[in-house]
């Protein structure tokens, strides 16, 4: 067990420095292309909407909320039962999580506005901020569903998979930053809208990423959702609890 235990926590110091290596060579290559420039300010404030209301569904708050009941819920009841719980979860996270997604795509023009109205004093900066901050919205439903994967496999005492996900979301970045810069250049694209490709790839890279272990595990997603069930009201109140009860963590793609 001891050794078991070891090697455990052994891969998963591999897979967290892996991303940290592969976080400082992705703002390299995002410095190397863009700098200080104001396309590069741009897309740092159109991250920031999603990142704030992603600390509306932390990753550290929704696992101490989820992962202990859907651990009691494996052992109590078995994987039937758990998964249900699981697809509830990751329903309900998208539903909440594309209101979120649609109001802020919406009105992303007042909101980037109002939280960088300056940057109308260089021509053309505020319009590329309000596309870009449309454009990477959704990342905050594919971060939501990857943080519930990540719960799900914790609770099954599987860990090295989804301390893999933030170095796969840096790797996409990376490959996408690398690549779409040049293509996008030539095409007339705004080069920066490259990093968006990447974050949103990123994103979707961390939840293929735990898919197939899920898969192994016996997880099928069911879409449904009992707003009444018990079970999912406990995690949504515990989930409330902690959220506030407890700062801000790091993301799961840092």
């Amino acid at each position: 067990m001891k050794d078991r235990l070891a090697r455990s926590a052994g891969l998963i110091g591999v897979a967290t420095l892996a991303s940290r290596v592969l976080g400082l060579v992705r703002d390299q290559a995002q410095a190397y292309f863009f700098g200080t420039t104001w396309q590069a300010d741009a897309f740092v404030v159109a991250t920031r909407i999603p990142g704030l209301l992603r600390e509306l569904f932390a990753e550290g708050a929704m696992s101490a909320a989820f992962v202990p009941t859907l651990t009691r819920t494996l052992a109590r009841e078995g994987k039937e039962a758990a998964w249900r719980l699981g697809s509830q979860v990751v329903n309900a996270l998208l539903i909440v999580t594309g209101a979120l997604v649609t109001l802020a795509v919406i009105f992303a023009e007042p909101l980037t506005t109002a939280y960088a109205e300056q940057f109308a004093n260089i021509p053309g900066k505020l319009e590329l901020t309000i596309t870009l901050t449309r454009i990477n919205m959704p990342f905050l439903m594919l971060i939501a569903v990857a943080a519930a994967f990540m719960g799900m496999l914790n609770a099954l005492r599987k860990f090295f998979v989804p301390a893999t996900s933030p170095a796969m979301f840096n790797v996409v970045f990376i490959l996408a930053t690398v690549i779409f810069v040049p293509l996008f250049t030539l095409a007339g694209i705004p080069p920066v809208m490259a990093l968006s490709v990447g974050m949103l790839g990123g994103g979707l890279a961390q939840i293929l990423v735990q898919w197939p272990a899920l898969r192994r595990e016996g997880y099928r997603h069911r879409w449904i959702l009992n707003p009444r069930d018990p079970i999912l009201r406990e995690v949504l109140v515990s989930w409330g609890r902690a959220r506030w009860a407890s700062p801000p963590r790091r993301s799961i793609c840092s």
